[in-house]
């Protein structure tokens, strides 16, 4: 293994210089940087991490808390943190939370990362808020009153999808949701349902919901799909909590001889890739995952860094027609 001092001797430097290149400390010259650099590349010069974290305090290691990695709207996001925060030096690690919660938490302590970014919830143990306290971690939320927070917005597309199908002349809705009552209302997707429920400009609204977390997106929407053709069978739309369910819901109305969209219409949200290949492709609701990826790497390091304060940063969203709503028959 190619040492600090090996890369010292080559460029002709001491082994402080190499280290404060290393750590991009500006009191270097442009001739010694240029030099430390070379040998680095000659010599395939890969600095230890773990020897940097004793000394420096931080570890260049960023972690995102995921609770359903099968979901492809988790993964595309995570995707973009990863990919601008591998530019910028940084490892990115994803850990699924779970109901063996308390122990993955052990494990996330025991890297000693200097961030978190939180995909799932605010229910974390006291000894973890502490620990993030402690060591100065930073943490990025889309849920939770600690740290950042980021949040998407889907007030103005839930409305405009809900004016859109009672155009189409659907008077009778549903709502499928992976979350509990609460969870559901406490959304912007929620406020925006019940907002429209109480006008009275549908003839019937009902929502079903699921709170399991040991189903994947796709296994709630065809659970719950099956209640909906029982208990609802008259609903001509049905909102699905995210595109994965909403698929869910696409493979059991289709197994049980229920055309889409010709007798129910059905919406998603989330825009995944592969909602644009289904067939009927998906109606759904979309963020720029791209930027949001972006810019909560950047918010992430910056706040490592001590280099930016706490944010807290709203992503409105947009509808997106395709094949799946139509005009009810």
């Amino acid at each position: 293994m190619v040492t600090r001092r090996q890369v010292a001797e080559r460029a002709n430097v001491s082994e402080a210089t190499v280290s404060n290149v290393i750590n991009g400390k500006a009191c270097v010259s442009e001739d010694k940087t240029r030099r430390v650099m070379e040998a680095i590349t000659a010599l395939n010069y890969v600095p230890d991490q773990n020897a940097r974290t004793l000394v420096m305090g931080k570890s260049k290691h960023i972690g995102i808390a995921i609770y359903e990695t099968t979901n492809p709207y988790h993964m595309e996001l995570a995707r973009h943190i990863e990919s601008h925060a591998t530019k910028k030096g940084y490892i990115v690690s994803l850990f699924m939370l779970d109901n063996n919660m308390k122990n993955k938490l052990d494990v996330i302590v025991q890297h000693r990362l200097d961030g978190i970014i939180n995909f799932m919830t605010n229910q974390y143990p006291d000894s973890f808020i502490d620990w993030l306290a402690h060591y100065g971690a930073v943490m990025i939320n889309f849920n939770g009153e600690v740290g950042s927070l980021f949040e998407n917005d889907y007030t103005d597309a839930m409305n405009e999808l809900l004016q859109k199908v009672y155009e189409l002349g659907h008077r009778k809705i549903a709502y499928i949701s992976n979350a509990d009552e609460e969870g559901f209302y406490a959304d912007s997707r929620g406020k925006a349902w019940k907002a429209m429920a109480e006008s009275g400009k549908f003839e019937k609204t009902e929502v079903f919901y699921n709170h399991d977390f040991e189903l994947r997106s796709d296994e709630i929407g065809r659970e719950l799909c099956h209640k909906l053709i029982r208990d609802y069978p008259d609903a001509t739309a049905v909102f699905c909590t995210n595109d994965l369910c909403a698929m869910g819901v696409l493979r059991t109305l289709k197994d049980a001889g229920i055309r889409v969209p010709q007798d129910i219409s059905v919406i998603g949200c989330d825009d995944i890739d592969q909602g644009k290949l289904y067939v009927p492709s998906l109606t759904t609701i979309t963020i720029d995952k791209r930027k949001q990826g972006e810019e909560i790497a950047e918010q992430v390091i910056g706040e490592i860094e001590g280099k930016r304060s706490r944010v807290y940063k709203i992503y409105p969203a947009h509808a997106v027609y395709r094949e799946s709503l139509a005009e009810r028959r």
